[in-house]
């Protein structure tokens, strides 16, 4: 497997809009490396800003246990 993609590949391959990748790397969000007027990414940075965006498996839960609470001291 290659290290380093284009654009079109990191939007293929995490199924992230382009438009959004480049605004992502032009605020900093994910690295990129800048050649001329292309644009790389290191498929490592990648995998691990996909790992950070990913949710619990037990979040809805949370939210769920969350709301109950409010409901419940909002009502008492």
């Amino acid at each position: 497997m290659k290290r380093y993609a284009n654009i079109k590949e990191v939007s293929e391959y995490t199924s992230i809009p382009k438009k959004t990748l480049y605004e992502w790397a032009s605020v900093g969000k994910i690295p990129s490396i800048k050649i001329g007027r292309k644009v790389l990414f290191d498929l490592h940075d990648i995998d691990q800003l996909m790992a950070e965006l990913k949710r619990s498996y037990n979040q809805g839960e949370k939210v769920t246990n969350k709301i109950v609470e409010d409901i419940k001291r909002n009502s008492i």
